[in-house]
């Protein structure tokens, strides 16, 4: 089993939404050149995160006035908030809309994977058409993210291209590959950790056996001081629900301790292979290095 390491920063989303605790973990479909603008009077984004092509965002920070090409505006949004799986505070509710002289009121629903959305598209009273969207982030409190579509002033609708990006964005977002999952949540599938500090020290690998659901924990050291590593609870984690790949990982609490160190109490998450019989290597051989309790099977 191979333990790589990708830096989180190569994930586009991660990229595009620095700061936000728990992005929606999704391939957002934009054209290459889409970047995150900065404002070095804004370097947190308060204001928001403004998507687009480098000269693009040059024009709208310099003037909002000269916009030619299109942009993405995205920020926590402070007035819809998820209620459920696939419900949202504003659901059903478009009569402010109306009363503000919008026409043409359309509500779009739809899923970037787990995450789902609500897409707006309606015509104000001037006959400008406007495009946004939430996305329900599936975290505790109900956060949701506000995507904006911002198009020049000089148009009342944006151009079939513009349009286009805004509509690729909205239909052709998906989640992250299983891969890029585990890179985004700090690790690289098979032996993975999310522990930077025990990352560097030793590879865990983990198999569950079927019939009786014992696992066996593998501690492979990655330098010559051979840390010790004693297990103090285990507990499955619902991968499911939590990162929506299905990929079976347990959560390991453990006191790992170097030969020249203090003890270090330690959370680390692994994922884990379901097996009809164990996996056993050559360096497996030495009997005294097994731990075994009727839980789990511990080499080290």
């Amino acid at each position: 089993m191979n333990l790589e390491k990708e830096e989180p920063h190569e994930i586009r989303i991660l990229k595009l939404l620095p700061y936000i605790v728990k992005p929606p973990l999704v391939d957002p479909c934009l054209p290459q050149e889409f970047i995150l603008g900065c404002q070095d009077d804004d370097p947190y984004f308060s204001a928001g995160y403004y998507w687009g092509a480098q000269r693009t965002l040059n024009d709208y920070f310099s003037d909002p006035t000269t916009l030619k090409g299109c942009l993405i505006r995205a920020q926590v949004s402070t007035t819809v908030s998820q209620l459920g799986l696939d419900r949202f505070s504003c659901d059903g509710n478009t009569q402010d809309l109306s009363a503000a002289g919008f026409t043409e009121i359309k509500v779009t629903r739809g899923k970037w994977g787990i995450f789902p959305y609500r897409e707006l598209h309606a015509k104000g009273s001037k006959g400008r058409h406007y495009y946004q969207m939430w996305v329900g982030l599936n975290a505790e409190g109900g956060a949701t993210l506000l995507f904006q579509f911002l198009y020049p002033e000089y148009l009342n609708e944006p151009t079939q291209n513009q349009k286009k990006i805004w509509e690729d964005f909205v239909r052709k977002t998906a989640l992250l590959s299983l891969n890029d999952l585990l890179v985004a949540h700090g690790a690289h599938m098979k032996g993975y950790t999310e522990s930077s500090s025990i990352r560097e020290k030793v590879r865990i690998v983990v198999e569950k056996r079927r019939w009786d659901q014992k696992l066996l924990i593998y501690i492979d050291p990655l330098t010559t001081d051979h840390p010790f590593f004693q297990i103090q609870k285990i507990h499955d984690i619902n991968f499911v629900s939590e990162f929506a790949c299905g990929q079976p990982l347990i959560e390991i609490d453990a006191v790992f301790t170097e030969s020249k160190g203090e003890p270090l109490s330690e959370k680390v998450r692994v994922l884990y292979n379901i097996v009809d019989q164990f996996t056993f290597n050559s360096k497996m051989l030495s009997p005294h290095r097994f731990e075994e309790t009727p839980e789990y099977l511990l080499f080290q």
